[in-house]
C-alpha cells in the first residue's frame, strides 16, 4: 500500500508554499525569486538571489490555508559559479502574518510594513552552503510568512547581491 501523506505536506514533512510576493527578483531563472521554494540546490541550478545589499523581502503563503509552524529550514547557498559565499544572506528575519497579506501586497511598490507582521525568528547563517535548521520557541499559527534578507555577508558595494537558495517549513 502506498504512504498517504496528509494534503499540502511533502515527502520530507515541509509544507507546499507558494510564493505571494516579493520586493526584488530577477528576469533571469538562476536569480528568480521562485527559486526559494523549489528542491533544486545546486550551483547554478538558481537561488532567490536579490540585486541588492539588503533587506529584501519576500512573502509566501499555504495555498490560502492557516498552518503551524515550529521548524524553518534554510538552504544557504549562492546561485552560480562565480558567485562567492559573502553574498550569501548573513541575517535573516522570518515574520508571520493572518492578515490580508495577498489584498495589500499586490505591485512592486506597495509597502511590506502595511501589513501587521509578528517577527518569529532571527537568524545569523554562517558563511557555509548547506541547511540550517531554525526551532521555534513554540510553535504558531501563520497564513503567511515573510522572509526578509537583511543583509549579505559583506560583499563590497560593487557586488550588491544578497542571496538564499531554499526556505522550508515544517510543522
Amino acid at each position: 500500500m502506498k504512504e498517504m501523506l496528509p494534503v499540502g505536506v511533502r515527502r520530507d514533512g515541509s509544507y507546499y508554499t507558494k510564493v505571494v510576493w516579493a520586493s526584488h527578483t530577477e528576469k533571469d531563472p538562476t536569480f528568480w525569486v521562485c527559486n526559494a521554494i523549489s528542491d533544486d540546490n545546486e550551483r547554478n541550478g538558481g537561488t532567490w538571489a536579490t540585486n541588492t545589499m539588503g533587506p529584501a523581502n519576500l512573502v509566501i503563503d499555504f495555498w490560502g490555508e492557516t498552518q503551524k509552524i515550529s521548524t524553518i529550514r534554510l538552504f544557504r547557498n549562492v546561485g552560480v559559479t562565480i558567485s562567492i559565499l559573502k553574498e550569501l544572506a548573513k541575517d535573516i528575519n522570518i515574520y508571520v502574518s493572518n492578515d490580508d497579506v495577498d489584498k495589500k501586497l499586490r505591485r512592486e511598490g506597495d509597502d511590506i510594513e502595511s501589513v501587521d507582521w509578528k517577527l518569529i525568528a532571527q537568524v545569523e547563517t554562517e558563511e557555509a552552503e548547506g541547511w540550517q535548521t531554525v526551532e521555534l520557541a513554540e510553535p504558531v499559527e501563520a497564513k503567511f510568512v515573510r522572509v526578509e534578507l537583511v543583509r549579505n555577508h559583506g560583499t563590497t558595494p560593487d557586488i550588491p547581491w544578497t542571496e538564499i537558495n531554499q526556505i522550508k517549513l515544517y510543522p
